[in-house]
């Protein structure tokens, strides 16, 4: 037989496979339009799918989060009591805000909860998450008793802390006594209040604090510590120059959400515990707030330091983003 047989022979079988690639081929290319370009797909669906998705959480803003705020917005310029019809005051609200010393040394006193609670809240919580990020015997039960607070309600929490703090039967000065020191009033002294609600919100948001460093630390890849072991790093130096420049970003994201924590969350604590007391010692912005408009009914007053404080939350906030950002990328 000669090539030129062959090569007959072969051609229609090569013509073939041929030609059934190249309709493979045509039939996995997207389709293109009339102008050439490929057409698109499942773009419409993907939009109506994320539509429906995020349509439920759009509502709960607009109706719990943005309804009130025109709302406060709209009576910070009027005067009213709950009785009768509101009276236009124009921006004398707000003149007497800023003219209001009680209200800046609640002001003070927010700036001091924040100061003793959000950066040992974010160490103590990295410090946490990397013990119980080990596999030692006692890990599960530590990690139970850190998560407690996370089930537990915040005026539950609140209850029982006052009963720790509690002079003579209070398990704090229980224990204290044993080394032979003697009780102390914390929550009625006015320089033990403030320290002593601080160190219950501090544990109070510790759990979410552990989570959040916790996620972060299972994505540190395991090469990087066998690394740093064979160059004979002890575990704080390991900590130093490989797990903590690993979690900044995490870090960054819980000093932002403890800021607002504290900023705007201390309320509840303080009005179960120590209801602002003693001499105001424990008074911050939120319940000067809530004091004003259900204690006092002065609605249009507060409806403007409602605002105030939204607007130091979102500025502070947004400071704090872009600091640690910056750091973050020098960093790295």
């Amino acid at each position: 037989m000669t090539s030129s047989q062959t090569m007959d022979e072969a051609t229609p079988f090569a013509g073939a496979v041929e030609g059934r690639v190249v309709d493979e081929s045509s039939a996995t290319r997207p389709r293109r339009s009339g102008s050439g370009r490929p057409r698109k797909r499942g773009t419409r669906e993907d939009g109506l799918s994320a539509l429906v998705l995020v349509t439920p959480n759009l509502v709960l803003f607009a109706v719990f989060i943005l309804l009130p705020g025109v709302v406060a917005l709209g009576l910070s310029f009027f005067t009213w009591n709950l009785t009768g019809d509101p009276t236009w005051a124009g921006i004398s609200n707000y003149e007497r805000m800023f003219a209001d010393q009680a209200m800046w040394s609640a002001l003070v006193r927010t700036c001091y909860f924040l100061v003793l609670g959000v950066i040992p809240t974010v160490l103590i919580g990295f410090m946490l998450a990397v013990l119980i990020n080990v596999n030692l015997p006692a890990v599960g039960a530590l990690r139970v008793l850190f998560f407690i607070p996370m089930v537990v309600s915040v005026a539950v929490s609140a209850v029982l802390w006052t009963r720790v703090y509690a002079r003579d039967s209070g398990l704090l000065n229980a224990v204290l006594g044993w080394f032979g020191v003697p009780s102390v009033d914390w929550l009625n002294n006015p320089a033990t209040a403030l320290p002593a609600v601080t160190l219950m919100l501090v544990w109070l948001s510790l759990p979410l604090v552990i989570i959040l460093y916790l996620a972060a630390l299972q994505r540190i890849p395991r090469e990087l510590y066998e690394a740093s072991s064979l160059d004979g790093a002890g575990p704080v130096r390991t900590i130093w120059q490989i797990t903590w420049p690993n979690v900044s970003g995490a870090t960054a994201l819980l000093i932002v959400i403890q800021f607002v924590n504290f900023l705007s969350g201390t309320f509840e604590v303080t009005l179960i515990m120590t209801q602002g007391g003693p001499l105001r010692s424990t008074e911050n912005l939120a319940l000067y707030i809530y004091k004003m408009a259900f204690e006092r009914f002065d609605i249009g007053y507060a409806s403007a330091l409602t605002l105030f404080q939204s607007v130091l939350i979102i500025a502070a906030a947004a400071g704090i983003r872009a600091l640690t950002t910056g750091i973050r990328q020098r960093s790295s």
